[in-house]
């Protein structure tokens, strides 16, 4: 289905191309493209065209790792903090035949579980010679979303027009680690075994749990928001159609919140399962002046 779709995604915009090639130089400069072009009362949806360019490019470099894995633009400079958006979508909205409101916003949930296999301590103390087994699970959970909005302004009245915007953004992310267990933790068994796969293994966060195993680690939401600007252009390929690319310059505040982790483990004080939250990193800002990308940097557009 990837396939199919960059194959007639190609096939749309060499199509304008070959049709052009049958009229002269005199009738491609004076034919008038005002049909072409976003009017007032006109909306354009857009994708990002990064994933197709990948394609071609892999095309010709024998490579078999061809395909379309999302059409979508980014958040605004995740930095390794907020996650990339499965999907974005990038809509403008025609308020005059020169002004347009753009609109882009992103969303992303991942969500992973691993299962993993450790040997059933409970039957073996009934069993030595037991098989049985029971279930230790990680949980990975990333959510995003972002939205970018603000005016734009063109310029042209060719095939090609210029455009000019800004507006304001924001964006927000978290992201967390859950592992659950199969064998309990009791006064007779305080360190239970723990599937190797897990990754993790037993700590002394305080002196009254000397034995300790991870339960969770979160980094609570991290915001964003700040102001932007863009400069672009866009070639209309067919009528209504554009191809578009830009830059963008953004100004942005980023709050971090802190960093927690959870552990459980037998307290010797009180004789019971007992939790502690351990603080990892404290809660922190900082100001980003750069030219992170902002939705589709290249991408096609359809307005209607």
């Amino acid at each position: 289905m990837k396939k199919v779709f960059s194959i007639m995604l190609a096939a749309l915009l060499v199509m304008p191309a070959m049709a052009a090639e049958k009229e002269t130089p005199e009738e491609i400069a004076n034919k008038d493209y005002t049909s072409w072009l976003p009017q007032e009362g006109d909306w354009s949806v857009g994708f990002a065209l990064n994933p197709v360019t990948a394609f071609v490019g892999n095309m010709f470099n024998n490579s078999i790792n061809n395909g379309l894995d999302a059409l979508y633009g980014q958040t605004m400079g995740t930095n390794g903090v907020l996650p990339n958006p499965l999907v974005s979508i990038m809509g403008t909205y025609m308020i005059t035949d020169s002004w347009e409101l753009r609109l882009n916003v992103g969303f992303g949930i991942n969500y992973k579980s691993t299962n993993f296999y450790a040997d059933d301590q409970q039957a073996l103390l009934l069993d030595p010679l037991s098989q049985a087994k029971v279930v230790d699970q990680s949980r990975r959970a990333d959510y995003s979303a972002s939205i970018a909005f603000g005016p734009q302004y063109r310029v042209g009245t060719r095939r090609v027009q210029g455009i000019f915007g800004c507006g304001l953004l924001y964006a927000v992310g978290q992201n967390s680690n859950q592992y659950l267990y199969g064998n309990g933790i009791s006064d007779i068994n305080q360190t239970p075994a723990i599937a190797a796969g897990m990754g993790v293994g037993y700590v002394s966060p305080v002196s009254y749990i000397p034995q300790a195993r991870m339960t969770q680690t979160t980094v609570a939401a991290i915001h964003r928001i700040g102001l932007y600007g863009t400069v672009g252009v866009e070639w209309f390929v067919a009528p209504k159609i554009a191809l578009g690319a830009n830059v963008n310059l953004d100004l942005h505040y980023d709050l971090e919140s802190a960093r927690n982790n959870q552990y459980e483990g037998w307290n010797i004080l009180t004789s019971q399962v007992d939790t502690y939250t351990e603080k990892v990193t404290p809660a922190g800002h900082g100001i980003t002046f750069s030219t992170d990308n902002i939705g589709a940097n290249l991408y096609v557009a359809f307005y209607f």
